[in-house]
């Protein structure tokens, strides 16, 4: 009887890892063709891609660590300073500090990456027409 019982335990269990697998490979079924009958378990998923946003960080990498804020909240600060297209963000040094430079717009916003407060705003006057 034991057997038996050990015997579907480990038949259940890879049923349960070959769809998981399966799930996962086929992106989990979000549409209506590949959805879960009603009453049937379901899978946890990941946050979508919109949740989780891409880093625009070009420059400084490497000095992420040393940063109290993160590249997001930087990005929030600097559009507070100037407004316009988000373009790159750099992670440098300037005058003796570690700052976030974000480039919104024609203007490039420094970003203290330890407090997140904006440091300073150099503002780019060249608009002549091409």
């Amino acid at each position: 009887m034991h057997k038996k019982i050990a015997t579907a335990a480990s038949t259940a269990a890879a049923v349960a890892v070959t769809s998981g697998i399966a799930l996962a490979a086929t992106g989990g079924g979000d549409d209506a063709a590949t959805a879960a009958p009603a009453g049937a378990p379901t899978t946890a998923r990941s946050s979508s891609p919109a949740a989780a946003p891409t880093s625009r960080l070009d420059d400084g990498a490497q000095l992420l660590s040393q940063a109290r804020i993160t590249e997001q909240e930087a990005i929030a600060a600097a559009q507070t300073a100037a407004s316009g297209p988000l373009n790159e963000v750099d992670l440098e040094h300037r005058d003796g500090r570690l700052v976030f430079n974000v480039d919104v717009g024609r203007a490039d916003v420094k970003v203290d990456a330890s407090t997140g407060q904006v440091v300073a705003t150099d503002h780019d006057d060249s608009g002549g027409s091409d």
